[in-house]
């Protein structure tokens, strides 16, 4: 083989594997994880896509269309007292000083739970810690996972939004996220 064959051989290789490193900076870039973690995105991806399904579920039957324009308008309820995940992404109306439960399941035995995701503003107020309580049978034999409740209270009037993550406690990416919206009046 000649020296030219040879160098042209070694340029190709080393362009092939530059150009492979290149893509996975950025796959990594885009996605803001490394590819070792390709089980935890594909898991977080496929929550993703059932969190995207179930909002626009909700957000369907929550949408009104305007009589003037067509253009369509999110249509507020009168808070149901609990929120659960089929609440996720829906705006209430709420009464000053009115207290909202919510209940989303959770599994504390893997490591994940729910965090709130950003600081509450001066519309809504914590009321305590979550608590947690383990799933039972009949037969008060304990089985995986639970439900987690978080109690809130409206201390002004406005509009906010609260987000709830669900993640492990050391990790910064969340599985899924749960978000409600109140004005109160």
């Amino acid at each position: 083989m000649k020296w030219t064959s040879r160098i042209l051989i070694l340029a190709i290789f080393i362009a092939a594997v530059f150009g492979c490193q290149k893509g996975q900076k950025a796959a990594v870039s885009k996605e803001g994880r490394s590819s070792t973690s390709t089980k935890s995105a594909s898991v977080s991806t496929k929550a993703r896509a059932k969190s995207t399904t179930a909002t626009t579920k909700s957000s369907t039957s929550t949408t009104k269309t305007a009589s003037t324009g067509g253009k369509p308008s999110a249509a507020h309820t009168v808070h149901p007292g609990v929120l659960t995940v089929s609440d996720n992404s829906r705006t209430f109306d709420v009464k000053r000083g009115e207290g909202i439960t919510v209940k989303l399941e959770s599994n504390h035995a893997t490591g994940f739970g729910w965090h709130l995701g950003e600081e509450l503003g001066a519309v809504i107020k914590q009321e305590g810690g979550p608590t947690y309580m383990r799933n039972t049978t009949k037969s008060g034999k304990v089985t995986s996972g639970g439900v987690e409740t978080w109690h809130f209270r409206t201390a002004g009037t406005g509009r906010e939004t609260v987000k709830l993550e669900y993640r492990r406690s050391w990790e910064n990416m969340p599985e899924r996220t749960f978000r409600f919206s109140v004005i109160v009046h």
